[in-house]
Order: structure tokens, then sequence, then C-alpha cells
């Protein structure tokens, strides 16, 4: 039996139904897996695959595919139509964090990234697309199967009416990246996670009360739970300057501590169950990203050191008609995507 048949099968037979993982459970996947140091060697390359969702904002597990483990939602279809050329083997995933709290209509785009893991699988960068970028967003098709005319409207509009295959299409238009694979991770499972991890490690140069997020934190270093991290990456208004823009880099900070907070916590199986668990109830993603294939990218990657993943915001500049949104820095931003591409 190898390690994914082995980890599926332990997890499958011993999920309960509470959050809890028994303690048989812990003792069997200790035993069957081996050691704690044949583990640990697993752990690096999950760690590779944790990055990869950890840009995102929302989790640090996905390093051992908990989505097609315990489940998951794999109704997601890759755009129709004609696509960018794929030009060589690095692999390009598109993240979208989507949050459906105060009173929206609907999931929204709270968060969306573009991953690249080189061809040689050596380099990992995230690019975030802020969602209040002015781009031209193609004709697609509703969830529920209506037709949407071709726009120029906001880049998290894309997803809020037409889905995560409609951002997936907007982004491979906007960038000209072949992009691989979708996946959208609910806010709402978002606090399970960082409670499975036991908290993550934050920084605050002053003391935030801001009544819109619910963020409401002293200044200084400080273990922050499942429901203040919602609120910390959600926030605008007191951090910073307050822009969409300080809020992806505020998210990218937290991205950054969620996963050191990980290669410390998810060696423990019970910490690992519990996360697997949250992350299953929260993801959704193509039938292509299956647990082999992402087993496989996780396995395959030598993503190592401070400087193998870096995370960038594509570069950008007023929109003039609205000072309150933003578009591409044309130069600027093509060179990124002709990187990417």
């Amino acid at each position: 039996m190898d390690e994914l048949t082995m980890v599926g099968e332990v997890l499958a037979q011993e999920r309960p139904a509470s959050a809890q993982v028994t303690a048989h459970a812990r003792g069997r996947l200790l035993d069957e897996i081996g050691t704690r140091r044949r583990f640990a060697l697993r752990q690096r390359s999950w760690r590779t695959w944790a990055a990869l969702a950890l840009v995102s904002g929302v989790t640090a597990a996905l390093a051992v595919a908990p989505t097609v483990l315990l489940g998951g939602d794999h109704s997601v279809q890759a755009p129709p139509g004609t696509r960018p050329v794929k030009q060589d083997k690095a692999l390009n995933v598109l993240v979208v964090g989507s949050d459906r709290s105060h009173g929206v209509s609907g999931a929204r785009a709270d968060t969306m990234i573009l991953l690249h893991l080189s061809a040689d699988r050596k380099s990992l960068r995230g690019v975030s697309l802020p969602r209040d970028l002015m781009v031209r967003i193609p004709a697609c098709e509703s969830p529920e199967g209506a037709a949407l005319r071709g726009r120029l409207d906001l880049l998290g509009s894309a997803f809020l009416t037409g889905g995560l295959t409609c951002a997936w299409k907007t982004v491979e238009s906007v960038t000209g990246v072949h992009v691989d694979h979708a996946m959208e991770i609910d806010y709402s499972g978002f606090k399970s996670m960082v409670n499975a991890l036991g908290g993550v490690e934050i920084r605050l140069p002053r003391a935030v009360d801001d009544r819109y997020s619910g963020l409401r934190l002293p200044a200084g270093r400080q273990i922050v739970d499942g429901e203040q991290a919602l609120a910390y990456v959600r926030a605008r208004r007191g951090i910073e300057d307050g822009s969409d823009l300080a809020r992806v880099k505020n998210q990218q900070r937290f991205l950054a501590a969620m996963l050191a907070r990980a290669g410390d916590r998810l060696t423990d199986p019970a910490r690992l169950y519990s996360f697997l668990q949250a992350v299953d109830r929260s993801v959704t993603t193509d039938p292509g990203l299956d647990l082999k294939t992402m087993y496989a990218i996780a396995r395959g990657a030598k993503v190592t050191g401070p400087g193998g993943a870096t995370f960038v915001t594509v570069p950008v500049r007023v929109y003039p008609p609205d000072p309150n949104r933003i578009q591409l820095n044309g130069p600027a931003a093509e060179r990124l995507f002709a990187r990417l591409r």
C-alpha cells in the first residue's frame, strides 16, 4: 500500500461526527505511517503545497489534498472556447478566497491569487490580483447557465456574477497566462482551519478597533484564533492607509505567519486530521485537481529556503475615471505576465 492510499484509508475509517480525532486515530496514523521521521520528510513536500494555498490567505493544509481525500467538491469546469497556449511545464493555479458575509448576496471574491510553480518546481510565485482592479471581463455563463455579456468591470465581479469558471476565464484573458487549475476556498471554513493550528501569531504596529471587520486587538505580537484571524484578513480600516492594496499586503503577511505555524503544527496527526476536516468543508476545485494530481505536485516540488517562494501584487495605477478604482500598470504588468507565460 502506498502512502497516499494508506493515509486516505486511515482518515476515511476514523472520520468521526465531531471535529475531534480519537486517540485511536492518532495512534493508527503514527503507527501506519511509520515514524515521526518519515512523517516529517513527507511534511517537507506537503509544506510546498501548503504554500500554494496559503497565498490565498485561507489555509496551510492543502499540502495533503484534503478536498479529495475526504470528499470535496469538484464541480468547477475549465473555461470553454479558445484559451492561452501552455508554453512549458510550469504550473499555474488560480486561488480565490470567497466570502459570503456582511449581507452580500452570493459569494464575493475577497482574495484572488495566481500561483506559479516553475517548470523545474524550484520556485513559487504568488501574484495577488486585487478585486477592485478594472478589467475587461469576457462573455461568461453564470453558475445557473445564464449568458453574461462581456463588459468593463471590477475583477471581483467576474466571480460574483459568473462564479469560479468566469473568474478563471477572465484571469486568462487579462494575463494571457494558461491557468491549469482553479480553486475556491470559502472563508466560512477559515476559522476552523486557524483553530486547528492552535491559532496564528501576528504583529500589529498599533492597536486596531475596526467595527466594520470586527477586529479589536492591542498592539504587539499575539496569537489570534479563527474568529480574530478572519477579521484580520478582512480588515481595511486601522491598518496602514486603509486601501484595498494595503489589505492585500496585510493578507500576504498573514499567509507567511500561517505557513510558519503549519510547518510546526501539522506534524501532529490530531491537528492534521482537524485541519483536513476544516478544509473538506470549504474548498471547491476543478475535476483535474484531484488527489493524485495534488499529491504528485507536492511530492515533486523542490521549493526550499526563504527565497523559494515570493508573493507580489500585480503592478497597478489609479483608474482615471474613478480614483477609488485601479487598473493594470500596462508595461510593468505585461513584463510580469510575460515571465509567468
